[in-house]
């Protein structure tokens, strides 16, 4: 999946969950038979999207860390342009790239 698309889905599911509970006490303070399905509805949106959510912002802590490890391996600003060593490759012709 895309990067930011778990956290989205997951709060427009929660959003959707907090709409279909307020149907259900709306339908079940009238005593209507259909009050049911949404309150299941609503809890499995609910659920969904808890777990997405979830999911999210674990992976983003995730990839937070991993930046920062590799954040204090080299410091770029206090190198030199002349202490940098360009690799070449001997070995490769230019009739391998047509």
């Amino acid at each position: 999946m895309l990067k930011k698309t778990k956290l989205f889905a997951g709060i427009a599911f929660l959003v959707q969950s907090v709409s279909f509970l307020t149907v259900f006490i709306v339908l079940w303070a009238k005593k209507k038979s259909i009050s049911k399905t949404f309150l299941i509805i609503g809890l499995l949106g609910g659920v969904a999207g808890t777990v997405l959510t979830v999911q999210a912002i674990k992976e983003d802590k995730q990839f937070k860390s991993m930046l920062a490890a590799v954040d204090g391996l080299y410091d770029f600003e206090d190198a030199d342009a002349e202490e940098m060593e360009v690799l070449i490759d001997d070995t490769a012709s230019e009739q391998d790239f047509e």
